[in-house]
């Protein structure tokens, strides 16, 4: 197997890491010194004329060093978490503890430098900290379950994507209402075995929203000629992140190539848009003094999909997807744009739209105005709302302690509102696992909605 495809999250790549890992910090800890003789410097940092690591070096330096790294972290965690606040929960301690492994790797290692008289020894200590630095990094890849291989992690730059610039209009094969696209549809000779995907720029024109590239699925049977007038799915990130991470870490070609495979070519025309701005931007997907973003992606974001892509009107509703902050988002325009998103499936998003409080939510989103908020907040919404067209699921992980109960308290607020709505719960905490599998668990649910396939 080439050693892009190893697993980074299961096997034995992720246990060789970590003891290669707590051996490189045991050879920076107590490995032997070989200092030139008379440095003053290696001589106050523990050297030995012998190479020996001195009592001074174990008892004073090193302590020294892990408090300081530890000092370090805990000063920039407290920093994220109260000051910069670019993420609503705080900072998983898993993150923080592997975060103080790998600064307490790279000081010991630079702290060693001075004491290694030769360039192979200086060499082997550098190579310990970047080594100690990959296996934190890996434990904290192992907790998202964000990169299953290297060749996932390299994806950006390994499979960049090509930019769309359209496909020209053929004669379409359309479904009346009511009627199953799969029953009437009759792969053409010549239909691709996969489908495509492209980069795309979708400007905020209305919303003047300034979002980063998104990308776009088009199934096999798109690519046919005729082709199928297919639905829509808008299918959103979490954040920090990006559009792609659906691609990459989310696999989503394999698993919509999948599914058209075992139906003609068929599946939805997925939109993946940007909701955030930048990797650590939170505009809470409204519209607020953080920017339009429900604009952006309930006018904008349609009217370039009408107006470059064959697709199924979105009178007849389309279906919005996607996981943790693009989850909440989910909901939130299943409330507020319910005609054009009839369809969602929420995977692990919050109970309301958060900068971390209500309080900081409502003062830098809406200058401190609760009634701004009431009226776009989705338990609000759905407390004073009817919504019996509308369909969705919940997902949320079992291990997932902060969203799932969420998720719970989400699912009986839809029912309350006459949605026709279930829970899923699986294996798994806040990580993809839970993530790709509540759309590919639901895949099949989403096609049979939005009139691609008969409902059970």
């Amino acid at each position: 197997m080439n050693p892009l495809d190893w697993s980074l999250v299961a096997g034995p790549l992720p246990v060789i890491l970590l003891v290669g890992a707590l051996l490189a910090l045991a050879w920076l800890v107590a490995g032997r010194n070989a200092p030139r003789r008379g440095s003053l410097r290696s001589a106050a940092l523990g050297g030995s004329a012998g190479g020996a690591v001195s009592v001074r070096w174990l008892a004073i330096w090193v302590p020294l060093i892990v408090l300081a790294a530890g000092a370090v972290t805990a000063v920039l965690t407290w920093l994220i978490n109260n000051v910069w606040r670019p993420f609503p929960d705080l900072l998983p301690f898993t993150i923080v503890l592997w975060s103080w492994v790998a600064l307490a790797g790279l000081a010991l290692a630079l702290t060693r430098l001075p004491q290694l008289r030769t360039w192979p020894r200086r060499a082997a200590a550098i190579a310990a900290g970047v080594l100690v630095l990959a296996a934190a990094a890996n434990q904290v890849n192992g907790y998202f379950q964000a990169y299953p291989s290297l060749r996932v992690a390299l994806a950006p730059w390994l499979d960049p994507k090509p930019v769309f610039t359209g496909i020209g209009i053929v004669p379409e094969v359309a479904a009346k209402p009511g009627q199953a696209l799969e029953g009437i549809w009759h792969p053409p000779p010549g239909m691709p075995t996969t489908g495509a995907v492209y980069r795309v720029t979708i400007p905020g024109v209305r919303s003047g929203f300034a979002a980063r590239p998104g990308y776009l699925y088009l199934p096999p049977a798109y690519l046919a000629t005729p082709r199928p007038q297919l639905p829509v799915l808008v299918l959103l990130a979490g954040q920090p992140g990006d559009p792609r991470t659906w691609l990459d870490s989310g696999q989503l070609q394999a698993m919509t190539d999948g599914f058209a495979e075992r139906h003609h070519g068929l599946a939805p025309i997925v939109v993946m848009p940007d909701d955030l701005g930048s990797e650590f931007a939170n505009p809470l997907c409204l519209n607020s003094r953080l920017g339009r973003v429900q604009t952006y992606l309930t006018v904008d974001v349609p009217d370039w999909i009408t107006s470059h892509l064959q697709v199924r009107p979105p009178e007849r509703g389309w279906a919005i997807s996607g996981f943790s902050e693009g989850g909440t988002c989910a909901i939130q325009l299943a409330t507020q744009a319910p005609r054009l998103y009839r369809f969602f499936v929420d995977i692990s998003g919050q109970i309301e739209p958060t900068l971390g409080s209500r309080q900081r939510t409502i003062s830098r989103a809406f200058g401190g105005d609760a009634a701004a908020f009431a009226r776009v907040d989705p338990v609000a919404v759905l407390a004073r709302t009817r919504f019996p067209r509308n369909a969705g699921v919940f997902v949320g992980g079992a291990d997932d302690s902060v969203y799932t109960p969420q998720q719970q308290t989400m699912y009986l607020a839809a029912r309350h509102a006459g949605m026709n709505v279930a829970f899923m719960e699986l294996p798994g905490g806040h990580d993809w696992r839970v993530w790709r599998g509540g759309l590919e668990h639901n895949l099949a649910w989403l096609a049979s909605r939005l009139g691609i396939t008969k409902r059970a």
